[in-house]
């Protein structure tokens, strides 16, 4: 009986769904840390080029260097080699979403620089007549061209888990579309906060936003869920992980409460209700951010294989 037993443990995994904890356990809490801030940074820096807003696109710039690039660094072991996983030091990108991830979060760092540069010098008067055109064409070339991609910086991360067919609450197309949303509602809220320290920020305009943003989100989050519903078993099990197991409390609590319906009902009370209270503001910002980190966790925690004897019930 003891050896059966010994034989059948390492085994579960075959007949039984099985949680993933590479990218959520141990270590694995890096890659956790490096997705919520691709997506807080690209949010960011979209709404901050939109709104002409140079000390936000900067902060976001500061979220992807030296925020979410070291902990995606940390995660590989060896960070002085990451350069073997940009082009043309590699064809890896060609079939790893990981490889293109550094590749698109590495020409970001470079295309952005140049944007905060030469917005700095038209903003500033630093800038000869003769030299006004040429630099604001290459302005906005690099507002176009580092906006494509930090999106690609956030978006990425939803295509890496998407592509993952052994897990099947990943395996959609809806999660980078999920991870995009919701990161532009986090460029949102963070602008606010930026708003609050330099100024320039129309407040009521980005609440309204907002609303629109939150609103989206819970459409899609709801339509995500009940879309791997329907997909398998498997992904079936993670929903019911997700809303009444054992990471529902971070998701009732973190993803719908302080991610979605704290800052809602705050901007609801800032428009039409209440005066401009900056403590209240501050709040709604905080609370969202948190919302931002619990959605990653939450789709990280319940991540579940699918077992390789699909026949077995999973409940």
């Amino acid at each position: 009986m003891q050896a059966r037993r010994q034989w059948i443990t390492p085994h579960e995994w075959m007949i039984k769904p099985t949680q993933q904890t590479e990218w959520i356990e141990g270590q694995g809490i890096l890659i956790w840390m490096a997705e919520v801030f691709s997506a807080l940074g690209m949010g960011l820096y979209l709404v901050s080029i939109y709104l002409d807003n140079w000390w936000g696109a900067l902060a976001a710039w500061f979220i992807i260097i030296f925020l979410k690039l070291p902990f995606h660094f940390f995660y590989l072991g060896r960070p002085w080699r990451f350069w073997r996983a940009i082009p043309p030091f590699t064809d890896a990108w060609k079939t790893s979403w990981i490889a293109r991830g550094m590749f698109f979060t590495t020409v970001f760092a470079g295309l952005a620089m140049i944007q905060l540069i030469t917005t700095y010098m038209l903003n500033h008067n630093m800038v000869s007549e003769a030299m006004i055109g040429p630099v604001t064409v290459l302005d906005y070339t690099m507002r176009l061209l580092a906006g494509l991609f930090a999106l690609l910086t956030g978006i990425y991360c939803g295509f890496v888990m998407s592509y993952c067919k052994a897990v099947p609450f990943w395996n959609t197309g809806l999660l980078p579309i999920v991870f995009v949303v919701m990161g532009i509602a986090d460029g949102l809220a963070l602008i606010l906060a930026v708003g609050l320290i330099t100024g320039g920020v129309d407040f009521h305009a980005i609440e309204y936003a907002s609303q629109w943003a939150l609103i989206l989100n819970v459409i899609l989050i709801g339509t995500y869920l009940i879309n791997a519903s329907y997909t398998s078993a498997t992904a079936e099990y993670s929903v019911m992980q997700l809303i009444r197991g054992k990471v529902a409390r971070a998701f009732w609590i973190g993803v719908i409460l302080l991610g979605i319906l704290v800052p809602l009902v705050v901007s609801l009370l800032s428009i039409f209700v209440l005066p401009f209270m900056p403590l209240l503001l501050i709040f709604a910002v905080i609370a969202h951010t948190i919302g931002a980190f619990a959605l990653k966790y939450c789709v990280l925690k319940v991540g579940i294989y699918r077992p390789i004897i699909s026949r077995v019930p999973v409940h």
